[in-house]
């Protein structure tokens, strides 16, 4: 059974803001609380992974890597070598760093002193986005992927898949994030921005069995006029509207004449404010990617 709730905040009123459970101030931490009957009879949830769920009826496919082949597929993405602030790492496009093997796309991050932007970092990482080559306004966007965070080895470990506008300006849909971290390794992020400074909603999906790096799951999010929803495994977890979000409609359209493009991302970030790297995280480790499918209706 699903329940919808609609909430709106008496404070903060020039920006939504929602803070979780670990937010250092207990005053932006707001808090729900619901009772209910549980029905007597509940299906158990599978222990594995599912398989990666077929659309609804009048989606069609109008782009796809399946990573088949031997190399990274350059008509389809960009591999940048750069660098973020936020980031702990130099990003290269070097083979160590990005490759296409055995059907999947692995994204490796390395412990390694790499110099980038005129100095030396101590990790080297991944990033692909499509810039250029593929850009979607509205739309069904999937992947399946395999996070490298275990509860015990991932402290500093971000993988994620998400998009940005091309031309810059307000907007982020986040698919999912995979941030590791013995606090943070069984939940997926799902998460929009306006801007950042931050005016976001963000929503952290723990699954019902399991977590994102025992094995491969399928993150999906439905981007229509009007409303976004995500799923994992083909199970609604998170949708948001103008009802929930009063800036949504402003910047992802409300109907047909909207027509901003928005491009697709994977990186693997390392490190940032969800922490760094120590003695526990197991480096290399492998972001791994099984497929990207986009859908239109």
């Amino acid at each position: 059974m699903w329940a919808t709730f609609a909430v709106r905040q008496s404070t903060r009123n020039t920006r939504t803001y929602w803070a979780s459970g670990e937010n250092s101030t207990a005053t932006a931490r707001p808090r729900l609380v619901i009772s209910y009957t549980a029905p007597t009879a509940s299906p158990s949830p599978s222990p594995s992974p599912s398989p990666s769920p077929s659309p609804s009826p009048g989606w069609r496919l109008v782009w796809s890597d399946e990573f088949d082949g031997t190399a990274l597929n350059t008509a389809k993405w960009n591999a940048r070598d750069s660098c973020v602030d936020y980031d702990r790492a130099c990003i290269t496009s070097r083979a160590k760093n990005v490759f296409v093997k055995d059907g999947a796309l692995t994204i490796r991050a390395h412990k390694e002193n790499y110099t980038c932007g005129g100095g030396t970092r101590s990790y080297t990482t991944g990033y692909l986005d499509t810039r250029t080559k593929a850009s979607f306004t509205y739309g069904r966007f999937e992947a399946r992927i395999k996070s490298p965070n275990g509860p015990a080895n991932s402290r500093g470990l971000w993988p994620a898949f998400w998009m940005r506008p091309d031309d810059g300006g307000n907007g982020e849909i986040d698919v999912t994030e995979l941030p590791g971290g013995s606090a943070y390794y069984k939940a997926a992020t799902a998460a929009i921005f306006r801007d950042y400074k931050p005016t976001k909603n963000d929503f952290r999906y723990t699954f019902l069995s399991g977590h994102p790096g025992d094995g491969f799951h399928t993150y999906t999010t439905e981007w229509e006029p009007g409303v976004i929803r995500w799923y994992v495994d083909g199970r609604e977890i998170w949708r948001r509207d103008g009802d929930t979000t009063s800036w949504l409609e402003e910047t992802f359209g409300a109907d047909a004449t909207y027509k901003r493009k928005f491009h697709l991302r994977l990186n693997f970030q390392i490190g940032g404010w969800l922490g760094d790297p120590d003695a526990t995280t197991t480096l290399p480790a492998d972001f791994v990617v099984d497929h990207v499918r986009v859908w239109q209706r």
